[in-house]
């Protein structure tokens, strides 16, 4: 289990970011839960704390890397925030070209160098694909990080193309750890 799951679920629970109910994913999936990390942003302790666990898995695991790359839009902030704390470059690629001015998917100067792309959560692993794919020839990426890895797929999907998936938590160990074993995860 990871070593934050405990203090990262009572942030969760304290923010009201897990969501029960019936949901469309923005991999298309239904899933009966959804985590809304976009709410740890309004509490500035709740946001600093997971960045720097952020940030401590992020060094552990790649170890030294140039440019944090966020996956537009929800992990543009938590990108921007362990690029400030770890004093690396930021970027962020775009799901499309932006159709006026310089009609760019990846924005910053994240090249060349060693990259890492960082995202809220992980299902099955499409926009980190189509992230990855994107900063192709721009900069090497050693590996993608979020909060939350949902176990969809996603670690599979980058394992493909040769690029790791680190995770703060995995779906079991989160439900694990706010006393939820019992809930059925999504398939």
């Amino acid at each position: 289990m990871g070593s934050h799951c405990v203090e990262l679920a009572k942030i969760i629970e304290s923010r009201g970011a897990l969501l029960f109910g019936e949901f469309t994913l923005s991999s298309g999936l239904k899933s009966s839960y959804y985590l809304d990390l976009r709410r740890l942003l309004g509490d500035w302790g709740s946001y600093r704390r997971v960045v720097e666990m952020l940030a401590e898995r992020a060094v552990r695991d790649f170890g030294d890397f140039d440019v944090v790359v966020g996956v537009a839009t929800a992990g543009i902030p938590w990108a921007s925030g362990l690029a400030f704390l770890l004093g690396k470059g930021l970027a962020y690629v775009r799901s499309e070209a932006k159709a006026h001015g310089t009609s760019r998917v990846v924005e910053g100067a994240p090249g060349p160098g060693r990259c890492i792309v960082v995202d809220d959560v992980a299902t099955t692993g499409a926009s980190l694909e189509a992230a990855v794919r994107s900063l192709e020839g721009v900069c090497e990426v050693v590996g993608a990080l979020v909060i939350v890895d949902r176990l969809q797929g996603a670690g599979e999907r980058l394992e493909r193309l040769g690029v790791r998936l680190s995770s703060l938590v995995d779906i079991r160990e989160l439900f694990k750890c706010m006393g939820r074993e019992s809930l059925e995860l999504d398939r």
